[in-house]
């Protein structure tokens, strides 16, 4: 796929971005396991982090592994998560998926297959945790590349799919402050609402930016 001539600018820029700005939260901690990992992101999904922050370390603290998940009360489970909302729904997941493996798999393709496991879910989850070069693509995500790059940025969810990964720095050791400065950029700067244009590096090239 051929990219747009900004993309290696905003690549470049994003990461010099991410080495101040991206937020700390407790499971992106240099030293969580892919499973402490994995029931962040699992929480993340339609709950906003700073939601998720307020109940994850209870809920590490009191089941660190799919085992003391597999041995919980699933009301007692419902009980912690019920802050972030679906808390019955996620609380069978968890348990779901307690059942179904001893160990969290190391590949996209065996995680998907887990219980309410996307693809975002399975990606975040092995390029934070195990720093395989994975992309992530949600509608934060989206937005932030749809804004910068206009129609060069895909319709087609395989399409964006291929465009997340050409976007990748070819330096393993760079993907996940990426995909972190990827995140935190839509967050703070490219918000859905009230763009901060001023903090913008991409306010240049940015198509939404200079279009309006």
């Amino acid at each position: 796929m051929r990219l747009p001539k900004a993309a290696s600018a905003f690549r470049d820029s994003l990461l010099q971005w991410a080495t101040e700005n991206v937020r700390e939260y407790p499971w992106r901690e240099q030293e969580r396991s892919r499973y402490e990992v994995f029931v962040a992101e699992f929480f993340l999904t339609q709950t906003p982090a700073d939601n998720v922050a307020d109940v994850y370390p209870e809920f590490v603290d009191r089941y660190p592994s799919l085992e003391a998940i597999e041995e919980a009360d699933e009301e007692d489970l419902v009980s912690v998560i019920d802050p972030l909302g679906f808390q019955r729904m996620r609380a069978r997941a968890l348990k779901s998926i307690a059942r179904s493996v001893d160990d969290l798999p190391d590949t996209t393709g065996q995680l998907r297959e887990l219980e309410r496991v996307g693809p975002y879910v399975a990606n975040a989850t092995l390029c934070f945790a195990d720093r395989s070069k994975l992309p992530i693509l949600d509608r934060n995500v989206e937005r932030v590349y749809s804004r910068v790059f206009g129609d060069r940025f895909p319709d087609s969810r395989s399409d964006r799919e291929d465009f997340c990964t050409e976007m990748l720095p070819e330096d393993p050791a760079d993907v996940r402050r990426y995909n972190l400065g990827l995140l935190d950029f839509g967050a703070i700067v490219c918000t859905k609402e009230s763009p901060r244009f001023d903090d913008c590096f991409a306010s240049e090239y940015c198509v939404y930016a200079t279009s309006g």
